[in-house]
């Protein structure tokens, strides 16, 4: 990583200088802050004052950003010091025998004003900073957010400052007391613009807060810079709690819930946790942790005596779990799988008197709706003719069947001959 001034000073610096026989000073510096990378510069504009009846000797005020460490030099011996660091969100005023002061990490894309005041031989002096930054408004990022999850993983997300130009690009650095780093895995929106990171092998080493800082660059305007401190222990986003057991006992109705704490980057803290159980006697269909009816069972030690079981009835559990009287974040995190135990709830005998009911009376409906699908099949499907037994109906049918499959007799007709016999003479009369 390129830096301008040394390895010690990571944002700006810059000496308020004053000069003798002049009561009132102001000095107006541009500066173009070139400390992160060469090509993605923090644009400033830092004016310094001294107001004193003789000349101060409070000089040389510079301000490492890393730390938010204001130092400065002194021609006299002076004693105490009185700094103070004024934000638009905050103040803070501390005094110091040493020529310098920290202020415990407070972001400054605002602007800032960093003061120092000391007494000598009944005589006031002071010594002033204004650090404005310059840019456009409303082109810095907004809604800058960080999460640890799953042990090691880091994501940061914001979105582009609302009047910032489509060919605004964003940079992320990420500094800490042993790291320094530009985002490796950028997250990218339609237009091609960063508006995240991801982070891999993240630690949480100590409460330390890391620094943040995001800054931009645009052909058309001076992006304004964001930064931020983080304390990466109170992001972090816990794992659910692990090899969940329960062993339970009918008499006397008593169930003993034991589990495994969170997996975190840090090791043997298995007393730094206050855990969730949610017990429910039938599945939950929604988020436990949107259920405002029910009360909490809350514990500080990895079990659970859970001695309202019911042995008539299946149980289903869940846990989750925070941080507690250590450096561990405070929000609840990740709910476990489902554990199910117990048995099933036996059935009342009026439920099953009418369970009974109704099954007697779909089987009588099934009967009857095929009984007269039966019946009307007949009419598509008419029965084929059986010969009939002779045995089982009555005579006179048995003969009119037989009379009626029987050949007709042959009749055999007489014909009657008649012969005429005419008598003819043989010759014919005479006249």
């Amino acid at each position: 990583m390129k830096r301008c001034i040394s390895s010690q000073e990571l944002l700006w610096c810059y000496s308020c200088l004053f000069p003798s026989n002049i009561m009132v000073i102001t000095l107006g510096v541009s500066a173009m802050i070139w400390c992160i990378l060469p090509f993605h510069p923090v644009h400033a504009t830092i004016q310094c004052t001294y107001s004193n009846e003789t000349t101060s000797p409070i000089t040389n005020l510079t301000v490492n950003l890393k730390g938010l460490e204001l130092t400065w030099d002194s021609s006299l011996n002076i004693t105490k010091y009185q700094c103070t660091m004024k934000t638009k969100n905050s103040f803070v005023e501390k005094e110091e025998d040493k020529k310098n002061c920290i202020f415990s990490g407070r972001p400054i894309h605002e602007g800032a004003i960093f003061r120092v005041e000391g007494n000598y031989d009944m005589v006031s002096y002071s010594s002033e900073c204004t650090f404005i930054p310059e840019g456009l408004s409303g082109t810095s990022v907004e809604n800058f957010t960080c999460m640890i999850y799953n042990v090691s993983f880091m994501n940061c997300t914001w979105t582009p400052g609302r009047n910032a130009s489509e060919d605004t690009q964003y940079f992320l650095y990420q500094f800490s007391n042993k790291d320094e780093m530009e985002c490796q895995h950028y997250i990218k929106d339609a237009h091609g613009r960063h508006t995240g990171c991801r982070f891999q092998d993240v630690m949480i080493e100590d409460t330390n807060p890391v620094y943040f800082l995001v800054n931009g660059s645009s052909k058309k305007s001076k992006i304004q810079f964001y930064d931020e401190y983080i304390k990466l222990h109170e992001i972090e986003f816990l794992t659910a709690p692990t090899n969940i057991t329960v062993n339970c006992t009918e008499e006397p109705p008593l169930c003993i819930v034991e589990w495994e704490p969170p997996r975190t980057s840090k090791k043997n803290r298995n007393h730094c946790f206050r855990y969730n159980i949610d017990i429910q006697s039938k599945p939950a269909m929604a988020d436990p942790a949107e259920r405002s009816d029910d009360p909490l069972i809350i514990v500080n030690e990895n079990t659970y005596r859970f001695e309202h079981f019911n042995v008539k009835k299946k149980h289903f559990l869940k846990i989750r779990a925070r941080g507690y009287n250590c450096h561990i974040s405070e929000n609840w995190g990740e709910w476990s799988e489902t554990t199910e135990f117990g048995n099933e709830e036996y059935m009342s005998l009026t439920i099953i008197v009418l369970i009974f009911i109704l099954g007697t009376v779909t089987v009588a409906l099934l009967v009857l709706l095929f009984s007269k699908r039966y019946c009307n099949m007949r009419i598509f499907f008419p029965p084929i003719p059986q010969p009939k037994n002779k045995f089982s109906e009555p005579a006179a049918t048995d003969s009119k069947i037989q009379r009626e499959f029987e050949t007709p007799p042959i009749k055999y007709e007489t014909e009657e001959v008649i012969t005429t016999v005419e008598e003819m003479s043989p010759f014919p009369k005479a006249n």
